[in-house]
């Protein structure tokens, strides 16, 4: 028996221990995402304190069908989205394309202003490179659905990246990204 299974059942028996050991395994990786989702460190912290709670009381109901950690980015994923659903205000930047630190800001920007199902297919797919078989079970959705999403995700990233909506990109109140925040009047020059 793997040692992270041993930890599980430890936790299930209510050993605070094991629970801690068994967290410290994946806290980082569930931050990271719930960073990525939320955009900003307060909204992660707060994501990541939330699921260690949820995996704390709810660790009963695991069933082992898929691994632990597939179970906590879906768990992440979750409570990231319902915390981006509560807090949805827009804010807008001006694109600033110097360097690649710039370019890497605004696409980071672009993910952060999409839907948040959207936003969470993107993350889960193209930045932490899920099959869309682990990202169906995670969002509960079809595999189908999944690609089909997805696809529509890529598509309305695009056209943010492209600058065909608000000639800018629009970015959630509260992410961390040191640009001023300032309406736009025009496009920039090229």
């Amino acid at each position: 028996m793997k040692v992270e299974h041993v930890l599980i059942e430890k936790v299930k028996r209510g050993d605070p221990k094991a629970f801690q050991e068994l967290f410290n395994q994946f806290e980082r990786e569930i931050y990271t995402l719930a960073y990525r989702l939320v955009g900003n460190r307060e909204d992660a912290e707060d994501v990541t304190q939330e699921v260690a709670w949820i995996l704390w009381s709810k660790i009963k109901s695991f069933r082992n069908e898929s691994s632990l950690s597939t179970w906590l980015y879906r768990v992440t994923a979750n409570t990231a989205l319902q915390l981006l659903r509560k807090k949805k205000k827009i804010v807008y930047v001006e694109p600033n394309f110097h360097t690649a630190e710039d370019m890497h800001l605004m696409l980071e920007m672009a993910v952060m202003d999409l839907p948040d199902s959207q936003r969470a297919l993107i993350v889960l797919r193209d930045i932490y490179n899920f099959p869309i078989k682990d990202i169906a079970r995670m969002l509960d959705i079809t595999e189908e659905n999944v690609r089909v999403q997805l696809h529509r995700a890529r598509k309305a990233l695009r056209k943010k990246l492209e600058g065909g909506e608000n000639d800018g990109v629009q970015r959630s109140a509260g992410t961390d990204t040191g640009i001023p925040e300032r309406r736009i009047n025009k496009k920039p020059n090229k």
